[in-house]
């Protein structure tokens, strides 16, 4: 009966370090959320203003700054250009990254003409 107490007395505190420590790691990776729950924060040049999965490690992004929205893809290995144009106009350029795979370069030619 003794070693349950004294292992529940030790395994307790540890327990709690870790619930403490992932949810500290939490908080620190994950700045966005909580910069939306701040709305009278300083004002960013830079806003992601929308992201759409595609797939595991794949995901778009509308990236607005300077007067421009970019859209990207970003993947695990890299970050790529797809488009930009002016925040209050149409896309200005639609360039396709060469490592884009047949498929995906056809899905984002008929979006763009979707759109257009």
């Amino acid at each position: 009966m003794t070693y349950y107490i004294i292992k529940l007395l030790i395994m307790l505190p540890v327990m709690g370090g870790m619930i403490y420590g992932s949810l500290w790691l939490y908080r620190k990776y994950q700045p966005g959320m909580m910069a939306r729950l701040d709305m009278a924060g300083p004002q960013r040049e830079l806003k992601v203003t929308e992201t759409v999965s595609m797939g595991v490690s794949g995901k778009l992004a509308v990236v607005e700054f300077a007067g421009q929205k970019i859209l990207l893809s970003v993947t695990r290995a890299r970050i790529d250009t797809i488009a930009s144009a002016d925040a209050g106009t149409g896309p200005a350029s639609a360039n396709p990254p060469a490592a884009l795979a047949g498929h995906n370069r056809d899905l984002l030619a008929a979006l763009r003409e979707r759109g257009a």
